[in-house]
């Protein structure tokens, strides 16, 4: 009796976070439900969760770059910080800066301690912490959204704010998690941030509570979009029921 070869299909090589992020890019996303006046389509968040959900059906890490990216530019839309809003959000939109806050960050601001905080020192403040599960930390540069409590300076009470920190900053590291292929595909990791200086005119937002609604809103909407996407998957469960993206 002859032998039958075994015949193998060769994998197909899982796509890289820079192609993820261009498709999310390609199609308008982080656009869709911004403002006109800062250069987005206007639409609603559930047009934007809808275009996510789908997305997740098809590719959930493109999703959670989505999930990210789109965060990012409604945090920095929304922002009093004019200067710094002209300044970023465009590389945002058109996907030359990648958009990354962690996915286990509470958006309510209610549950303390805060991963980051802040010293004072001269013209600035030294920010130390960590940050968990944080997606799209793509090399080619990122900019990284986090909640900061930033400790008493002088007559200043003590406060929480959000900052944006540029990944070349001196101090910031981040390490991938190569464990699963969500994670890989996602650029998704932990941050550390070891006396990080920043600026007090480099703040997002000084009132920490005014931004935290609305962006706790549009998480919740996008979140929601996204396991909603992922549990429609053909391979959605693993054996014991769980949710596999």
């Amino acid at each position: 009796m002859p032998v039958t070869p075994l015949v193998t299909t060769p994998l197909e090589p899982e796509p890289e976070p820079e192609a993820l992020l261009a498709e999310v890019i390609g199609l308008d996303l982080p656009r869709l439900a911004l403002p006109r006046a800062c250069g987005g389509e206007g639409a609603d968040i559930a047009a934007l969760a809808s275009a996510v959900q789908a997305l997740a059906r098809r590719q959930p890490a493109a999703a959670l770059l989505a999930w990210s990216q789109c965060l990012l530019a409604e945090a920095l839309a929304r922002s009093p910080n004019v200067a710094l809003r002209e300044h970023l959000l465009p590389d945002l939109l058109d996907g030359s800066l990648a958009g990354a806050v962690s996915w286990s960050l509470d958006f309510g601001l209610v549950q303390a301690p805060w991963p980051v905080k802040g010293r004072p020192r001269d013209r600035g403040w030294h920010l130390s912490g960590r940050l968990l599960q944080v997606p799209n930390l793509q090399w080619a540069g990122h900019v990284l959204l986090c909640p900061v409590w930033f400790e008493p300076d002088g007559p200043q009470a003590a406060r929480l704010g959000w900052a944006l920190l540029r990944s070349e900053e001196d101090g910031l590291r981040h390490a991938l998690d190569s464990s699963r292929a969500l994670t890989r595909q996602a650029a998704c990791g932990t941050v550390t941030l070891q006396r990080v200086h920043f600026r007090e005119d480099e703040l997002l937002a000084d009132d920490a509570g005014a931004l935290a609604l609305p962006l706790r809103l549009f998480d919740q909407a996008l979140r929601s979009a996204w396991w909603a996407g992922v549990l429609q998957r053909p391979t959605a469960r693993t054996h014991d029921g769980s949710p596999r993206p």
